[in-house]
């Protein structure tokens, strides 16, 4: 056993290391490196490779495992200074509870403090990044629970052991050791752990204990790597001392502070990637950890400290999107920052949040729409902005929304089914697709959603534009067979008559003074409806949009009687509630139910009490497959909106030099098409063909992509008949094909044009 001051030593050598290559140094200065005496199997597992190597896909994700361990640690020790077991029925049942009750947050949410108070509650957990720029290391530093040196091998340094699971305020129950990031950690996986239990705990101030993780090769009696911690003597190396300098100073001093109790890790040339993410850790680091923290149960402290940066502030706090949004909401479009419970059949309740980004702000780094799935606050499955135009066809606003789907309350049976133990995906299951359409369906059938989406359509087209096109194809159309195949009669053009009607500003009544059908007839509202479809129940109400879905004193509703509702979900939006109802499938035409719905929140002592019946009639005629007789024979496309785009507006439809062409869908069966005219290949063509008009050469570029792409539309729909498959975002797959390959097509469509008319003339 080595002393005191020389344990310590070394510990701080290793911590003040920058680089592999010092760590491997001072190791073979202690005689470790090649001792594999010293070395234990990570887990007391041996063959531990399949484990550790089925974990995050990604760095970042990796990462945050590590900083939800810390929010862990630091529950943990706020629970035991409360003088409750954590194991305990006295505990706290969720992380949300913990955090109310723990630190006096409204509602557990961090979006309910300011943001000053949100940066002191950040002290208690930092993530530093040292060593250069383009190997950063980061250290997790957290001032929790901590854990003394003879218990390592049971809590840092196990696998598959159920030490939390018996904790129910706390994230990290799968017994992983947060080992994802080993894939991540230079060569050697290097890993290094530091942590002295809180003296409040033990009763005492006990030593620091601290080893260092690596990654052995796979040689002749060892098939694959191995991951191995430092025991000499057969556990981990120890020593005493009030505190240690571990803590960050000003910048760029990374080891000025002292810490007394809690865990320091310090994983080395991390492979964060992409590589953007190395620069400056206050900003895109920050914004991806964000969007896997979106509403983590503590806020995390982040500093820079390597040298050769100059900026404005090299530290931050990180306190996940919803605090984000929270703080800026000029940034969202009003009214939208709303939701609903959904209770999805076979699957379970979830908290749904619609957040719709105002356009200017789309391509803002901290911000990145999609479908985000979160249990606890921490993201387990993404799906990107293509989803909602795939689903819903709200192309202008698809790359601007951000949904949030809170998984927490799915019962746990169904959250193992529906997540892998990485968090980081979801598996291909029966759940999983019944969650993704119940999204969808809240998603199409939000009023206002569509409202926005025809109100960015609107700005975006001309009408002079519209009427130019339909004339350019009706004149081809005439001289063309096959042009007159793809259009059929080129009559479905959809021209916008003007601005839409001007948008009058909700306001509604935080706490509403009624809620009731709307046009209640005085005898009582009975709806009849075929027993295999849906029936729409609308309401009315003074309460505002968010009144089901906010963090502070929501509205709650509940249905009574046997129809439910469908997927267990309203919208609400500027005085309207809409609710839809499915009857039971074993009920007989002309069946009655009475149903009563109930709306209240904290201000009302009697609840909001709306009656009515729903009675069954016979089943509506099911759609042949493949769509009608018409349908399945006809695949003429409507007449598309051609609209020019220059560089001023590339960042709204994600343009650069090389794009071409931009499809949305428009309304009803119309294509929108946006043609790149700022496109390199077109100004380096009208620069180089000084014989030829520009206006002519842009025309071809123009109508002759658009008209190829149409083509290829055409095609592919022939191809796709089956009229289910093309409503579950066929066609928007097809969009993103034609756009690809438009853009090689750009490339030669003007020189092709330019010397076949030469032949010719």
């Amino acid at each position: 056993m080595i002393d005191n001051e020389k344990s310590k030593n070394l510990c701080l050598r290793l911590l003040h290391s920058e680089t592999e290559d010092e760590v491997i140094r001072i190791l073979k200065e202690y005689r470790y490196w090649n001792d594999k005496s010293v070395w234990k199997p990570y887990g007391d597992i041996p063959n531990n490779r399949g484990i550790v190597g089925n974990q995050q896909s990604s760095s970042v994700s990796a990462l945050v495992e590590k900083l939800v361990n810390s929010i862990d640690a630091v529950l943990t020790l706020e629970c035991y200074r409360k003088g409750i077991d954590p194991g305990s029925t006295t505990a706290p049942k969720t992380m949300q509870e913990a955090v109310e009750k723990f630190f006096q947050i409204h509602g557990g949410k961090l979006q309910n403090l300011d943001a000053e108070t949100r940066t002191t509650l950040a002290e208690k957990i930092l993530l530093v990044a040292t060593g250069s720029l383009d190997n950063p290391c980061y250290i997790i530093i957290d001032e929790g629970e901590g854990q003394d040196p003879k218990d390592f091998p049971n809590t840092f340094l196990s696998l598959i052991r159920d030490n939390k699971t018996k904790i129910p305020f706390v994230q990290g129950k799968f017994g992983m050791g947060g080992t994802g990031v080993l894939q991540f950690t230079g060569t050697n996986s290097f890993q290094l752990i530091i942590s002295k239990k809180c003296p409040e705990i033990s009763g005492k101030d006990g030593p620091w204990g601290f080893t260092l993780i690596r990654r052995l090769e796979p040689e002749e009696n060892q098939p694959q790597s191995m991951y191995v911690y430092l025991a000499p003597f057969n556990e981990v190396l120890s020593f005493s001392s009030h505190s240690i300098p571990v803590k960050p100073g000003k910048y760029p001093d990374p080891y000025q502070n002292e810490l007394s109790f809690g865990t320091c890790i310090k994983l080395y040339n991390y492979k964060i990637i992409p590589k953007s993410l190395r620069t400056l850790a206050t900003l895109d680091l920050r914004f991806n950890l964000q969007r896997y923290l979106q509403d983590p149960a503590l806020p995390i402290r982040i500093q820079e400290r390597r040298q050769g940066y100059r900026a404005h502030y090299y530290d931050t706090t990180m306190s996940g999107l919803c605090s984000v949004l929270a703080d800026n909401q000029s940034d969202i479009e009003p009214g939208f920052d709303t939701g609903t419970d959904v209770d999805i059949p076979s699957v379970g309740k979830i908290k749904l949040r619609t957040v719709v980004l105002k356009e200017e702000k789309m391509t803002d780094k901290k911000y990145q729409p999609g479908v985000f799935f979160n249990v606890n606050g921490q993201m387990h499955s993404e799906l990107r902005a293509d989803f909602i135009s795939r689903k819903t066809k709200l192309d202008y606003i698809a790359d601007s929304m951000v949904i949030q789907a809170d998984c927490t309350g799915l019962p746990a049976r169904i959250r193992e089914d529906l997540f892998l133990s990485s968090r980081d995906r979801m598996r291909q299951c029966d759940e999983r697709y019944l969650l993704e359409d119940a999204i969808a369906d809240y998603i199409k059938e939000h009023s206002g959603l569509r409202e926005l989406n025809a109100r960015r359509r609107n700005e975006s087209i001309k009408k002079e534009s519209q009427e130019e096109t339909a004339q350019v194809i009706q004149e081809l159309i005439r001289a063309d067979p096959t042009l007159a195949e793809l259009f059929g009669k080129g009559e479905k053009l959809i021209v916008p008559e003007g601005p839409l009607p001007r948008e009058i500003e909700y306001r509604g009544n935080r706490f509403p003074t009624f809620f009731r059908i709307k046009n209640e007839p005085a005898s009582g509202l009975v709806k009849t409806f075929p027993r295999n479809l849906s029936c729409r129940i609308e309401f009315e109400t003074d309460a505002t949009n968010d009144y089901f879905s906010r963090s502070q004193d929501p509205g709650h509703y509940e249905s009574i009687g046997i129809p439910r509702l469908k997927e267990g979900m309203i919208h609400l939006w500027n005085g309207k509630a809409i609710a839809r109802y499915v009857l039971p499938e074993n009920c007989s035409v002309g069946d009655r139910f009475n149903v009563e719905f109930r709306v209240t929140d904290i201000s009302r002592v009697i609840p909001f009490n709306s009656r009515f019946t729903l009675e069954a009639a016979l089943d509506a005629p099911s759609k042949p497959p493949g769509g009608t007789a018409r349908e399945r024979g006809k695949h003429s496309l409507a007449l598309p909106h051609i609209e020019e785009v220059y560089r001023d507006k590339w960042p709204q439809f994600s343009f650069d030099e090389f794009a071409a062409i931009k499809m949305r869908s428009g309304e009803e069966d119309n294509i929108d098409i946006f043609i790149n005219m700022d496109n390199l290949f077109l100004k380096n063509e009208i620069a180089r063909r000084k014989n030829l008009n520009s206006d002519t050469l842009k025309n071809w570029f123009k109508y002759g992509l658009a008209l190829l792409a149409m083509g290829m539309l055409f095609q592919l729909r022939k191809d796709k008949e089956d009229a289910e498959d093309q409503t579950n975002g066929i066609l928007a797959n097809h969009f993103k094909t034609i756009e690809k390959a438009c853009q090689g097509i750009a490339v030669v469509i003007v020189p092709v044009l330019a010397q076949l008319g030469k032949k010719h003339t």
